[in-house]
């Protein structure tokens, strides 16, 4: 053992032991490489295949660190890495890296080669994942134009097939429903046809210029929004089948929604989401305008780590923003289709609050989420079960927490009919989805899932959340993973029909008149948790005693410019 011990202690071994020595005889090994085996004795032999085995092994390192320069570019690029795991993430990847580059010239080099290979499949497999975290970003943020679409229509049953067969018709549209782009459309159709005579009869409801169209004696062509089709089917129930277009004119501009400065790691702020969700179970197109079928605000508070869900009944008669930034009292969900900037300035008149930023669900893209997250767990307020128009499958939910895949989410999101709170209940499930989505995609179980929920997420949401704060978010919540308090609350009140639709143009709608006590509390709670209040909001509710006095502006059942509407000869149902 003594002699042993002398000999590895012997200043020529250890010398011969130094990495300066295999670096050595690395480059005396490359020589080698490209001659002819059968000029090279038994030990040039031995050192040519270690100089090939050194070159295959630099090869590697030099592919390692591409992935790992690629990798380290997009961590720095994201910023959604907490500095500590910044900091040990970039030590463990330079550490591998200078182990596996030395290994190559000692004896420990075939264990390096092994390393080297595993580890840039995991770098490049990370790699792209931050590459599509950082491409969903990119096509989360809408861009920052709306587009506008007037549509040319005539009957389904009329002969005319192009704009030049209708230039002896009668057009017509509705005032009160149309923004600057109908009469733009208008004088774009006179020119197209070589026609500077005709005009466009004014109406100035819905009622009355479909009625007239459908007799297709003094109407005989539509000129509207195509958002506004969505709008009057639901009065008039077989609209989209009666008509044909046979014209559209496409118009753009940027959105003028205010960009907010406001730092989401430390300050609080409220972002409005509004969902499609549709009541026969059809996917809908996810854009820049259509019918808000849900309303509800998120105000975080990061400091806290308080959210309240508010939710607003889609028919609800309050004052709406519509074309051109004109007021009048409406369906809440009928904003929306004047842009997503109009639903924000609504809901910021009715509670008094600044909205800062916006995000558009298609609730019928929450199956892929739901499932990529590997099912989330809703708790619902009552039980019930779903009808057919919900989902083909009767799904039962039990009062509590239910563990719920994407369609079984989807059937509790879209079921009013069970309950005799009707679509006040709906509102409220729809906050318990959103619930159960934030706290499943902010628990470590998350990082699993990771790849899947990204492939998903793409197509579920439209936003103007800026890459920055939603990557501040990211790394604030890797940082801390304290669990949100997460609080909800509902508008009730009550319905009622024969009103006056202000905007659309529309008469003997049946609409939702919230209470006036629940827009109080609800603003009274935003504001609370903005300031770092801390707060149950059933006990809150409970301090505050509540009336069931509505957010009435025509308190004996009339309405403002009120006028009779026309018995339709169409199939028609109540809006």
């Amino acid at each position: 053992m003594v002699e042993y011990i002398r000999y590895f202690l012997n200043p020529k071994k250890i010398k011969e032991l130094t990495m300066s020595n295999f670096f050595s005889r690395s480059k005396g090994d490359m020589k080698y490489l490209f001659k002819k085996k059968e000029t090279l004795s038994k030990k040039e032999r031995r050192r040519k295949r270690r100089g090939w085995g050194t070159l295959i092994g630099l090869i590697l390192i030099l592919v390692q660190l591409v992935f790992t320069v690629l990798l380290m570019f997009n961590i720095f690029k994201l910023d959604i890495l907490p500095l500590k795991y910044l900091i040990a993430v970039n030590a463990f990847l330079i550490l591998i890296f200078l182990y596996n580059f030395t290994s190559q010239f000692t004896k420990a080099h075939i264990i390096g080669k092994i390393l080297s290979v595993i580890l840039s499949g995991v770098i490049l497999f990370i790699y792209l994942v931050s590459a599509k975290l950082d491409s969903v970003l990119t096509k989360l943020n809408i861009p920052e134009i709306n587009t506008d679409v007037v549509d040319i229509c005539v009957l389904s049953t009329d002969k005319a097939n192009s704009i030049n067969d209708i230039a002896n018709y009668k057009f017509a549209y509705n005032s009160s429903a149309s923004n600057e782009n109908v009469k733009t459309a208008f004088n774009s159709l006179k020119s197209d046809i070589n026609r500077n005579d005709i005009e466009m009869t004014e109406y100035k409801s819905w009622d009355d210029l479909v009625d007239a169209f459908y007799t297709n004696k003094d109407v005989q062509v539509l000129v509207m929004n195509d958002s506004m089709i969505g709008v009057i089917s639901t009065q008039y129930e077989d609209f989209a089948d009666q008509i044909k277009i046979i014209k559209k004119y496409e118009y753009k501009k940027l959105v003028q929604t205010q960009k907010s400065t406001v730092n989401v790691k430390k300050d609080p702020f409220v972002i409005y989401v509004s969902g499609i969700s549709s009541d026969d179970g059809a996917d809908s197109e996810l854009s820049d305008r259509g019918l808000s079928d849900v309303n509800i605000l998120a105000v975080v508070n990061p400091e806290t780590r308080q959210i309240l869900l508010v939710t607003t009944p889609r028919d609800s008669y309050i004052k709406i923003t519509g074309p051109d930034g004109r007021k009048g009292y409406d369906k809440l969900t009928h904003a929306g289709n004047y842009g997503v900037e109009a639903s924000m300035e609504t809901l910021e008149d009715l509670y008094g609050v600044n909205i800062d930023y916006y995000v558009k669900i298609n609730f019928s893209g929450c199956v892929a989420v739901v499932d990529a997250l590997g099912g989330i767990t809703i708790d619902s307020e009552v039980e019930f079960t779903c009808g057919q128009d919900a989902s083909p499958i009767p799904y039962h939910f039990v009062k509590g927490e239910n563990e719920c895949d994407g369609d079984m989410t989807i059937a509790f999101a879209r079921e009013r009919y069970a309950f005799l709170a009707g679509d006040f209940q709906r509102g409220r499930n729809q906050m318990a989805v959103i619930k159960g989505i934030i706290q499943k995609a902010t628990s470590p179980a998350i990082l699993t899932k990771y790849s899947a929920v990204m492939d998903a997420v793409s197509d579920l949401f439209l936003t103007n959340i800026p890459n920055k704060a939603i990557t501040d978010l990211v790394k604030m919540q890797l940082g801390n993973n304290t669990p949100w308090n997460i609080q909800s609350y509902g508008i009730n009140g009550d319905t009622d029909e024969y009103r006056h639709l202000e905007v659309v143009g529309a008469y003997n709608a049946s609409i939702v008149l919230p209470y006036a006590d629940d827009i109080k509390n609800a603003s009274a709670m935003i504001n609370k948790v903005l300031a770092g209040d801390v707060f149950d909001v059933e006990e809150y509710v409970n301090e505050h005693e509540s009336s069931t006095e509505t957010l009435d502006p025509y308190p004996n059942g009339s309405s403002k410019n009120s006028s009779s509407a026309k018995t339709s000869t169409s199939t028609k149902k109540k809006q």
